[in-house]
């Protein structure tokens, strides 16, 4: 990457940060990517969210003799009252289930992030109950980010952080 003589060069987000994009919530962490997983895992257990797989890309793709240049791992997870309620819904929508948490690390920033439910869920149906439902699953993720962001900060900091992000 070139740069302007004396420009400041460009570092990638310093704080634990929480994103609400678009389509996606995500968690950016400068801590290793065990020391996030296990938050990550913590996080999903206090909210309720059961981790139903855990895709490991490096070992599914080195078993392959193929090589990433990072850490990347796909959490399967599922909230058994709202899956159950979106099937007897919709059955044509638990394509969209469980949902996905993806998380990769790089030079030592890990980033958490999984898409919005309503973002997804409501392009493949109208119902007003799905939206409902998708709101009621994309608040517990971003209870599992949000909680996951709180405890990756320094014990100082946690609080004041909810209070920005909240």
């Amino acid at each position: 990457m070139n740069q302007r003589a004396g420009a400041t060069p460009l570092r990638p987000l310093q704080a634990e940060a929480f994103i609400r994009g678009e389509c996606t919530l995500t968690v950016i962490a400068e801590k290793p990517f065990d020391e996030v997983a296990a938050s990550l895992e913590n996080s999903l257990a206090e909210n309720d969210l059961h981790i139903i797989h855990v895709l490991d890309f490096n070992r599914l793709l080195g078993a392959r003799d193929l090589r990433l240049g990072v850490r990347c791992r796909v959490y399967e997870v599922l909230e058994p009252r709202l899956a159950a309620q979106l099937i007897a819904l919709e059955p044509d929508l638990a394509h969209l289930l469980p949902c996905r948490i993806a998380m990769h690390d790089d030079g030592g920033v890990t980033t958490v992030t999984t898409p919005m439910p309503t973002t997804v869920m409501t392009e493949f149906s109208h119902s007003v109950t799905v939206a409902r439902l998708a709101r009621s699953l994309e608040a517990r993720l971003q209870q599992v980010l949000t909680g996951l962001r709180a405890g990756l900060l320094p014990v100082a900091s946690a609080s004041a952080a909810s209070k920005e992000y909240a």
